[in-house]
């Protein structure tokens, strides 16, 4: 049986001295820094500090200015939410109306036009007045207002408004790019 020899004793070892015999360490491993360097870092207030003065001082450079971004003046349609036609409302509110929250859902996001927006607004107001009236006069919904008839009414509001806002508001970004000139009509649905 071998018997290892035991390891030195501490007070052996030299204050400067590396850990381990450099023949079984490849000469690619970096050396760690020295103790003094380790130390003298700065402390976690002082680097936050520093972070944010430097982050303030590249902030007062990136400030954006008129002159380096020109109005530009050659926008196409393509580039701009388009108004859309009546059958992608029409689309959007049967969706919205027929398959509820979902519907809507699904409806707004994916389209990328007014119309369907509009649409989807429209149809989820209508789709929110059915559930209401269907929940108020069904046998099977009995215990869901028990006499407070006011939240009755909040909704059903709510839904009109939905309705007509989107109806209404269609109807009118419709007729409002129809009498636009083009230029005016980009710089109105950029900011839309």
């Amino acid at each position: 049986m071998d018997m290892e020899a035991p390891p030195p004793p501490y007070t052996s070892v030299a204050l400067g001295a590396t850990a381990g015999p450099e023949s079984t360490f490849p000469r690619d491993f970096p050396v760690p820094p020295p103790y003094s360097v380790a130390t003298s870092l700065p402390t976690y207030d002082e680097a936050e500090k520093a972070k944010a003065a430097a982050m303030a001082a590249s902030a007062v450079e990136v400030i954006p200015r008129d002159v380096d971004f020109p109005v530009r003046d050659d926008f196409s349609d393509g580039d701009q939410l388009r108004v859309g036609n009546d059958g992608i409302f029409m689309l959007a509110f049967f969706m919205a109306f027929l398959f509820n929250w979902i519907g809507f859902c699904l409806s707004f996001c994916l389209t990328n036009t007014i119309a369907g927006r509009y649409g989807a607004i429209c149809g989820f107001g209508l789709s929110l007045i059915k559930w209401i009236l269907i929940v108020r006069f069904s046998d099977y919904f009995t215990g869901y207002f028990n006499g407070q008839y006011w939240l009755w009414w909040i909704f059903l509001i709510l839904g009109l408004l939905l309705f007509f806002r989107g109806f209404v508001n269609y109807l009118k970004v419709r007729n409002m790019s129809e009498n636009m000139a083009s230029s005016l009509r980009t710089r109105f649905f950029l900011l839309y």
